[in-house]
């Protein structure tokens, strides 16, 4: 199952809400969690245009993550009855200039220059190990295609010298390119089977292991605790008569603790212990931290001292 929003952008949004900004790793943590981000809207933004085009029955898959031998990753990826498109997307700004030599993306902004991978070498490398997988499970080989696709209109594309520059497109130029393809490629497969291999790699979907914490080497007690006022935002809410109250803007709720164990799965790798549980909510007894994860439909694993809960909608990815 692929989910709808990606875990990475969740899990680096849930640690800057608990990260106080004058952390040493703040600044690091938010230009990665603003990357990923722009990442999926250019992602999101590019499905508009994929509609427009004009194709016999397509079938989409977007964020496809395989693992197979080494693991592959696809931005958007078009099944349709007589071919396949695998899409690498990228949302870049400012003049971008294409080194047909190095095979490097080279971007002038504010002055200065930065280096990108040609996006052409990854989708390549997709392009590979696809049909490897597909043919270990039995699944019918049609023509496939790749490009590379800029989905921000600030984009500045210089392809003058660029040789393979016929696989490099803006967003708007996308449905014309795939409507080219489908006029040469008529169908080979039917919708029903088309519907089938989709499911079946929906289905063979894996997210990749991002132990945030470890990853930035944060530890628990770098945290804000406590939770935050829906209405103000403000840490921390009292816990008064099984209800929480604002100190500041005097707002009360029944389930403010929700989101906070939602980010606080996010955070463990969906492995919650109640002593975590409790210190995160901002103290409680571990006893009522117990209750609320079990109000809060929260599966518990094991018994005893090596018992730990995990949210049920997190469960299908980690």
């Amino acid at each position: 199952m692929i989910p709808k929003t990606s875990l990475k952008v969740l899990k680096h949004k849930a640690l800057l809400d608990r990260l106080p900004q004058d952390h040493p790793q703040y600044r690091y943590i938010y230009d990665k969690w603003r990357q990923f981000e722009s990442g999926q809207a250019g992602e999101a933004n590019l499905e508009y245009y994929l509609k427009q085009a004009h194709l016999d029955s397509p079938q989409f898959l977007n964020g496809l993550r395989i693992e197979h031998q080494s693991a592959f990753q696809i931005d958007w990826l078009l099944f349709d009855l007589g071919y396949r498109v695998i899409l690498e997307i990228k949302n870049y700004t400012a003049p971008i200039y294409f080194d047909p030599h190095s095979r490097q993306l080279i971007r002038t902004k504010a002055g200065e220059k930065e280096v990108f991978p040609d996006p052409l070498l990854q989708v390549d490398l997709q392009h590979a190990q696809l049909p490897r997988f597909l043919d270990e499970h039995g699944i019918e080989q049609l023509p496939t295609f790749t490009a590379a696709v800029f989905v921000n209109r600030y984009a500045i594309l210089e392809l003058q010298d660029y040789p393979d520059r016929h696989r490099i497109l803006t967003a708007q130029a996308l449905p014309s390119f795939l409507e080219k393809i489908a006029r040469k490629h008529p169908a080979k497969i039917s919708p029903s089977r088309n519907q089938e291999i989709v499911s079946f790699l929906h289905d063979h979907h894996q997210e990749a292991h991002f132990p945030i914490m470890d990853r930035y080497g944060i530890k628990w007690s770098d945290l804000i605790k406590g939770v935050p006022c829906p209405a103000c935002t403000r840490f921390a809410m009292n816990r008064i008569r099984l209800r929480w109250q604002c100190p500041f803007c005097n707002e009360r709720s029944s389930d403010a603790y929700l989101p906070v164990l939602f980010d606080l799965a996010l955070l463990s790798e969906n492995r919650i212990t109640k002593r975590l549980a409790y210190d995160f909510l901002g103290g409680l007894s571990p006893d009522a931290a117990r209750k609320m994860m079990n109000r809060a439909g929260f599966i518990k694993v094991g018994t005893s001292k090596g018992a730990y809960y995990r949210h049920h909608d997190l469960v299908p990815f980690m």
